[in-house]
């Protein structure tokens, strides 16, 4: 079997002058990606990444908590979601790490609740953007119910974590676990069968622009830790990335 990227920014400036080595290196040894959206022209460009590949790139389509720019445009991202039926609605969420004024943090939490709306209306699952505001969050979540939950690139306490896998929720390990002790601490704590793998790509990676393929690395480091092998990791999230996004 093969790992699955969870998360990533194929449609990102990053890759403007690479994109399909990236995406070819990517076919090579993945299941597939996913590409998460942030606002109405990321969403547009992940659909036609999901299009010029024949699937290989799905598509997720949401409005990022850090685009408040982008608020006043909700009501067309939520008519974009509903006509594109997107396997998953992201990313969404919260972010109380770049958004410090209390009146904007209001209105990041409006706009999480009216995606977290759709989602619920459409049974779509959500993939959660929550920086320096995870215990909002799952608080947040616990008043709906929603299909599939994936909490992306998740830096809580190891406790949340724990928590939040037993309320069902998926925990997204980027790969920071290559050299983040709380990422490790995390992945020491929940078990495979709510793990999945995700680079959050071009970010993350030590300094250097990430891609999709650099999954395999998360995987050896989480079988490591978890003192198990590498197939057993890569098989875990794979089913875990296909239950969600297939």
């Amino acid at each position: 079997m093969r790992p699955v990227d969870s998360h990533c920014h194929l449609d990102f400036e990053n890759f403007d002058e690479d994109r399909d080595e990236v995406i070819g290196r990517a076919k090579d040894v993945l299941d597939f990606v996913v590409n998460a959206g942030s606002n109405f022209e990321h969403n547009e460009k992940s659909l036609e990444l999901e299009s010029e590949t024949d699937g290989f790139v799905v598509a997720n389509l949401g409005l990022h908590p850090t685009y408040t720019e982008s608020f006043d445009e909700i009501d067309r991202i939520k008519k974009q979601i509903r006509e594109n039926d997107p396997v998953a609605i992201g990313e969404i969420g919260l972010d109380h790490h770049h958004v410090t004024e209390s009146e904007s943090r209001d209105e990041q939490e409006k706009v999480f609740r009216e995606m977290l709306d759709l989602a619920e209306e459409l049974g779509k699952p959500v993939v959660l953007h929550t920086r320096d505001a995870e215990k909002r969050t799952v608080e947040i979540l616990g008043e709906y119910d929603l299909k599939d939950v994936m909490l992306h690139c998740f830096n809580g306490a190891p406790e949340l974590a724990e928590e939040a896998v037993e309320k069902g929720y998926f925990i997204g390990v980027t790969t920071q676990v290559l050299y983040s002790n709380r990422v490790q601490e995390i992945v020491d704590r929940i078990g495979l069968e709510k793990l999945l793998l995700e680079t959050d790509s071009p970010f993350l990676y030590r300094g250097e622009r990430n891609e999709p393929v650099n999954v395999k690395e998360s995987a050896e480091k989480i079988a490591e830790i978890k003192e198990t092998n590498y197939e057993k990791v890569v098989e875990a999230s794979t089913v875990n990335a296909r239950k969600i996004f297939r």
